[in-house]
């Protein structure tokens, strides 16, 4: 799937995800070779593929999440993911863990928890095996500019909101009960 290598001092990676296109999400590959980067959609192409873009790396602005890879041409954002469903799934079963909370149901929302610790995680292993980390690699490699957030801050900038709302519904229960 992605194998960046050395070929006439340029690397070379291919990250195969969905492109959250207006329409929908559509199966596309970013490639970076030779110094370009591309983004490839089905079409009528001789290889079944045709260009979205392809411009020299320097003129791409590259920024990963999680499992997704950002990269804005021209002043125009092409959010790619590993694996489309997980964001929908991730919000589903935060809404049921927070309704089985506030429900009282301490089983439900601790196996919501548990799902979406799950899904987290084939997100993650999503990105690995289509070859995100590769071709941010590559890009780098080539020049170009990478910004990466990975799960490890994601995570610990979620804990530390969610213990701000925890403080702040604390300092405001006491507050009216004094």
């Amino acid at each position: 799937m992605s194998s960046p290598y050395a070929y006439g001092g340029q690397a070379r990676a291919a990250f195969q995800g969905y492109w959250a296109a207006p329409g929908g999400s559509v199966p596309v590959w970013l490639l970076v070779e030779d110094g370009r980067l591309a983004l490839l959609a089905p079409g009528q192409g001789l290889s079944g593929y045709v260009d979205v873009f392809r411009v020299p790396v320097y003129q791409a602005r590259v920024s990963s999440a999680a499992q997704r890879i950002t990269v804005t041409v021209g002043g125009t954002s092409y959010p790619v993911l590993a694996r489309p469903i997980g964001p929908v799934v991730g919000a589903a079963l935060g809404a049921a863990g927070a309704a089985a909370g506030l429900a009282g149901a301490e089983l439900a929302h601790g196996r919501a928890t548990v799902a979406r610790a799950g899904n987290l995680a084939a997100d993650a292993s999503a990105f690995s095996r289509q070859g995100g980390p590769a071709l941010l690699a590559a890009l780098r490699q080539s020049g170009a500019p990478v910004r990466r957030i990975g799960y490890g801050p994601l995570l610990a900038i979620g804990f530390a909101v969610g213990l701000l709302v925890v403080l702040v519904v604390t300092v405001v229960t006491v507050a009216a009960i004094t």
